[in-house]
């Protein structure tokens, strides 16, 4: 089945009942009946993206404090051995939870989305430049896990980020982009281009199960 979209005022991540209708968010939610169709559509939506935004990362947390050495070392062994030159995987000292900046293929067709799926625990950033990782790492540092909305307020305090959230369950995909509103116009044009249809939230139930 084709993949379709649904776009919503405000922040609406897809495992919240009750999401903020706040005018300046906009959410864009691509569904499809499995993860690996709506991950096509995505790398198509994200590879007409890359003029503007050439610079993918993935924000991602540990989510459980570290209070063992030997805890401490697994978790540094386990998640220290491919970081590249600009990436970032440390502790913040209040909360002592480890979360990390990694550098993805700028080339969304090449990107891994195995290690974007833990909703709960990660995000991925399509950034206008390489606005210094430490500065964002301090900024998200010491959230655990994205639950609330504030978290992406934070996370979208430049206004010129995009952030996606990927979710694959037993039932359908869905790939969210959430930003400012003002990078509505051309987001609508990238829509456009897919050539994908439009549905209303309460169409969703129907479509996954037709």
């Amino acid at each position: 089945m084709d993949t379709v979209f649904i776009q919503e005022v405000g922040i609406n991540p897809w495992d919240q009942l009750n999401p903020e209708k706040e005018q300046e968010y906009v959410t864009i939610s691509l569904l499809n009946q499995d993860f690996e169709s709506v991950w096509k559509t995505w790398r198509e939506l994200a590879s007409s993206l890359t003029y503007g935004w050439p610079v993918i990362v993935t924000w991602y947390s540990t989510g459980s404090p570290q209070y063992s050495k030997t805890q401490e070392y697994l978790t540094l062994k386990r998640f220290s051995k491919n970081l590249g030159p600009k990436d970032i995987f440390k502790k913040n000292e209040k909360t002592l939870v480890y979360s990390g900046i990694e550098h993805l293929n700028r080339d969304p067709k090449h990107i891994d989305p195995a290690k974007l799926t833990d909703y709960l625990r990660s995000a991925t950033l399509m950034l206008k430049e390489d606005d210094q990782p430490e500065q964002l790492w301090q900024r998200l540092s010491h959230l655990n896990y994205i639950s609330r909305t504030d978290d992406f307020k934070l996370i979208l305090k430049d206004s010129e980020r995009l952030t996606f959230r990927f979710y694959d369950t037993e039932t359908h995909g869905v790939a969210q982009l959430i930003c400012h509103s003002n990078q509505q116009k051309i987001l609508d044009n990238a829509i456009a281009n897919l050539k994908i249809r439009r549905i209303d939230k309460e169409g969703v139930y129907d479509y996954i199960h037709s």
